[in-house]
């Protein structure tokens, strides 16, 4: 694989690629593997200075790399050839795993390095096929940027890694971060932990996170790979939640999460207690659209039910009457004997509703039911709601809940909000739904809707 880099600092590009700085990259550029050479635009320049940058057109600080020599460069890094051109600048798209390994597969790669304010856009235009980025900040140059594009590339050339396996377990190669490595010593100790970490030490020591996990040193190698990819799952969910919502878990990665998170998913909405306008603690009345609308949300997603809160005896009755007409036979008035009902109909919706008499008994009741207590997120249109509850959006949610096994309760208020310092069992809260106007207030059931969407919407390939 040859790659050609066009920049007005060469010597960066070669000082990078040295066999005693460049690694196995550059020792393969020794052996003849891969090709790197660097074409410098000052040699196609005709001035005593050898100017490669000019003042912008409409005024503005710095300088722009002219067209003439750029172009130049380009084509005489394309001679004999037809080459892929990209530009490496921070407009550029994302550069990623997947992106490596098809750019892997193209046996000559021009890349093209800016310096100052950028270079002439005529120049993209004219020769350039692809735009890339490494990163949403900026440097000073492309010169870094085409040092990653050469590593990450190279790597996955045949002869370049001494293990040609290596690089399909590394980080990002399925979609999914690397687990965790390890090598000797089995513990770490005293001797060998300096004295500045002794805090961290002991917490590690609490947590038996200094001695290697058991299952590496089993022998048991189908044991090992099930922990690695368990543990390649967890991190992925942890740290890069937006990777793991891409995810397609395969049938056995089914087995090492939990449950389907949205059969463990308890949505309540609460009359008490709630705040009015005037932030004074009030009980707000029940109406036939907060039961009907929020379960039929509920069953929409597949949630294992619906709580309707409320410490008012006649309004508990009230919502359990409403939905006993729809689950009650239509012609001699008795429940249903045997089934459920189905769950495409508004009796299966309605059967998912149930009653308390406080946030305390309902989870209670979903501790009862799934054996342990639920983790309860609050909601609110309120950024100063919840001051010592987590705030997190529903991918970061979705992320720590996909290897949490216990039951989940989000809980809506009425009237003007929740009254949080009445509901100290919240210990996370969701991110405030906000549109394209500074009014904020959506009725509570379009609000759950909204947000039970971007939980468990299944066309963006959440694995829950």
């Amino acid at each position: 694989m040859k790659f050609s880099v066009v920049t007005v600092l060469p010597e960066l590009i070669e000082r990078a690629l040295d066999t005693t700085a460049g690694g196995v990259v550059g020792r393969a550029r020794d052996a003849g593997v891969i090709t790197v050479e660097t074409i410098n635009p000052r040699d196609f320049t005709h001035d005593k200075h050898r100017t490669v940058d000019d003042t912008p057109y409409g005024g503005g600080p710095g300088m722009v790399m002219k067209a003439e020599p750029l172009l130049a460069s380009i084509d005489r890094a394309s001679a004999g050839g037809t080459p892929h051109r990209i530009f490496l600048g921070p407009a550029g798209a994302p550069l990623t795993q997947a992106r490596v390994k098809q750019l892997a597969q193209i046996p000559h790669l021009v890349l093209v390095c800016g310096r100052y304010e950028g270079i002439d856009d005529r120049v993209i235009e004219l020769a350039i096929d692809e735009e890339l980025s490494i990163g949403d900040y900026v440097l000073s140059g492309g010169e870094l940027a085409a040092l990653v594009v050469i590593d990450a590339c190279a790597r996955l050339v045949p002869g370049v890694l001494g293990e040609a396996t290596s690089a399909d377990e590394e980080s990002h190669s399925a979609g999914l971060l690397e687990y965790p490595q390890y090598t000797r010593p089995p513990t770490l100790g005293d001797k060998e932990i300096p004295a500045s970490l002794s805090t961290r030490r002991v917490d590690l020591a609490a947590r038996g996170a200094l001695d290697v996990p058991a299952v590496l040193a089993s022998g048991n190698h189908a044991a090992i790979a099930t922990w690695r990819r368990q543990q390649s799952l967890e991190r992925t969910a942890k740290r890069r939640p937006d990777l793991f919502a891409r995810l397609a878990p395969t049938k056995a990665d089914r087995k090492l999460l939990p449950p389907p998170l949205a059969h463990r998913t308890h949505l309540a909405l609460v009359h008490h207690p709630v705040v009015d306008r005037h932030g004074k603690i009030v009980t707000s009345s029940l109406t036939n659209f907060d039961i009907h609308d929020l379960a039929r949300s509920t069953t929409t997603y597949d949630l294992a039910a619906y709580h309707i809160v409320t410490p008012i005896t006649s309004q508990r009755e009230k919502a359990e009457h409403i939905a006993s007409l729809w689950l009650d036979d239509p012609l001699t008035g008795a429940p249903p004997a045997r089934k459920q009902p189905a769950s495409g109909s508004r009796a299966g919706a309605l059967a998912r509703v149930r009653t308390a008499d406080s946030i305390e008994t309902a989870i209670a009741n979903i501790t009862a039911e799934h054996g342990e207590p639920p983790i309860v997120v609050g909601t609110s249109a309120r950024p100063e709601s919840f001051p010592s509850a987590r705030r997190m959006s529903a991918s970061e949610l979705l992320a720590e809940m996909s290897f949490v096994r216990a039951p989940l309760l989000i809980v809506l208020g009425t009237g003007w909000g929740l009254a949080d310092a009445l509901i100290p069992s919240v210990t996370r809260v969701l991110a405030p739904i906000e549109g394209g106007s500074d009014w904020n207030h959506l009725s509570v059931r379009s609000a759950g809707a909204i947000l039970l969407d971007r939980l468990f919407d299944k066309q963006v390939g959440r694995p829950a």
